[in-house]
């Protein structure tokens, strides 16, 4: 029997914030699952970033589709691109 290595997805919370930097920069979409409050999860699929603030820990995320605008906190996003966020 093989043994099958899944190469793991992994970025750090640093490395997120300049992919989102990035991404509002180049006006590109992002995939983003965060929980809210009550520990629910959001998936924003296709977003674009229209705002980071990085100094007060929001992201405000545009949906494409409708302009429909959201402010996240940085800290509850936990994947972003396929990629795990860690602290």
């Amino acid at each position: 029997m093989e043994k099958t290595k899944e190469k793991k997805y992994v970025m750090h919370f640093s490395e997120m914030l300049h992919l989102l930097s990035i991404a509002e920069e180049r006006r590109q979409t992002v995939d983003i699952l965060a929980w809210k409050s009550n520990g629910e999860i959001n998936h924003y699929n296709g977003w674009y970033v229209h705002h980071d603030y990085w100094r007060g820990g929001y992201v405000k995320l545009r949906n494409p589709v409708n302009n429909q605008v959201r402010l996240v906190p940085e800290i509850y996003i936990f994947e972003i691109n396929k990629y795990k966020v860690y602290l």
